[in-house]
């Protein structure tokens, strides 16, 4: 019985220390993963905090050609609103709108009674003059001495001044005859027999009575934006199209203005032509389509540089290692590459080219750039 018991004890001493090692096992394998698991996630972290790397490219100087498209106006290169010189009544006007008349052509009569009356005046006191004169000078002839040089030349100067008077009465009543000063086409008329009329010098903003203008030698005028300023000059092809007539005309730049208009912020470029046929009338319609190219050179990116964002221009700069998102001013494209201007970037400046997707604005970038 006694050994029974021993027996017993000793099974079960033996089943609490084989429990005591297995614990001590279970706890020891426990202790020893955490370590494994923390070193895990420092690694997971340390993956997830490495910088990403972008292909970069900086601006090049590059020259750029661009065509300019914009609607002008077709003015006469000369025109001349017509006055009288004279003031008169009107006794008929000899031309109508549209007509073609020649430089000197008569185109409108006046009448007026009290220039030729003075006229009239004018000649009795020259003639009187002139005989007076006459008479003084036969006298010297025949009996020298009678008469003193100082009446002569008195007598001289009388009749000067009368001829003098009676000459500038003739040209007004010349310049009753209103006559063309340039040769081109009447544009307006604003007259009519029987109206009176003043002396255009003396009052010279009345209603011009017909206006002329030279269609032969007309100025195309195009407004072009300022911003295109650097792509004009004198010299530069264009071309003319003149929808309505179904025709274009190739021609160069004859003149750009030298001042930019405050309101509309746009320089004029024109073009003169010689229209000998009057083919191309003033006040048509025209487009002016210029290939300019630009004097100096611009800044340039490869195209896929830039993103649109709410229809503007942007591009990804990396700017002392972070990424910043730039707003680009475009000056002209190509296939290829895009001229811009971005305030605080220069040929140094590296813009991302590759990868701008992976990365935000603020994000600090490693960079590798392009060869």
């Amino acid at each position: 019985m006694m050994k029974m018991k021993n027996l017993y004890r000793s099974s079960l001493f033996n089943v609490a220390m084989v429990f005591s090692f297995t614990m001590i096992a279970v706890f020891g394998c426990g202790k020893g993963n955490i370590p494994s698991d923390h070193a895990n996630k420092n690694n997971q972290k340390s993956i997830g905090s490495e910088k990403i790397v972008v292909e970069t490219v900086t601006p090049s100087l590059s020259n750029f050609a661009k065509e300019l498209k914009v609607v002008g106006t077709v003015e006469p290169l000369q025109w001349v609103d017509i006055l009288p010189l004279e003031s008169g009544q009107i006794s008929q006007v000899l031309v109508d709108i549209g007509d073609s008349v020649k430089k000197g052509d008569l185109l409108v009569t006046l009448v007026n009674p009290m220039i030729s009356r003075e006229i009239d005046a004018l000649k009795v006191e020259a003639e009187a003059a002139t005989k007076q004169l006459v008479r003084i000078k036969e006298a010297i002839a025949t009996a020298p001495g009678l008469i003193s040089a100082s009446d002569l030349d008195k007598a001289e100067a009388t009749a000067a001044r009368a001829l003098a008077a009676l000459s500038s009465g003739e040209n007004r009543l010349m310049f009753l005859d209103v006559r063309a000063p340039i040769s081109g086409v009447i544009s307006e008329r604003n007259v009519h027999p029987g109206a009176v009329v003043e002396n255009g010098l003396t009052s010279p903003s009345q209603t011009p009575m017909l206006k002329i203008v030279q269609c032969a030698n007309v100025r195309v005028r195009l407004p072009y934006p300022e911003r295109d300023m650097r792509f004009i000059f004198e010299g530069a092809d264009i071309e003319l199209s003149f929808p309505d007539l179904d025709r274009k005309i190739s021609s160069k730049v004859s003149r750009v203005a030298a001042s930019i208009d405050p309101e509309s912020r746009t320089v004029d470029v024109m073009i003169d032509l010689d229209m000998r046929d009057c083919s191309i009338r003033p006040g048509i319609y025209v487009e002016g389509a210029l290939m300019g190219g630009s004097n100096d050179s611009l800044m340039s990116l490869p195209a896929g540089v830039r993103f649109i964002e709410n229809g503007l221009p942007f591009a990804s700069a990396v700017i002392d290692g972070v990424v910043k998102k730039l707003p680009l001013t475009i000056h002209a494209e190509d296939k290829e590459r895009i001229a811009f201007t971005s305030d605080g970037t220069g040929l140094s400046t590296e813009f991302i080219i590759t990868g701008r997707n992976l990365v935000s604005d603020g994000e600090t970038v490693i960079t590798r750039l392009r060869k």
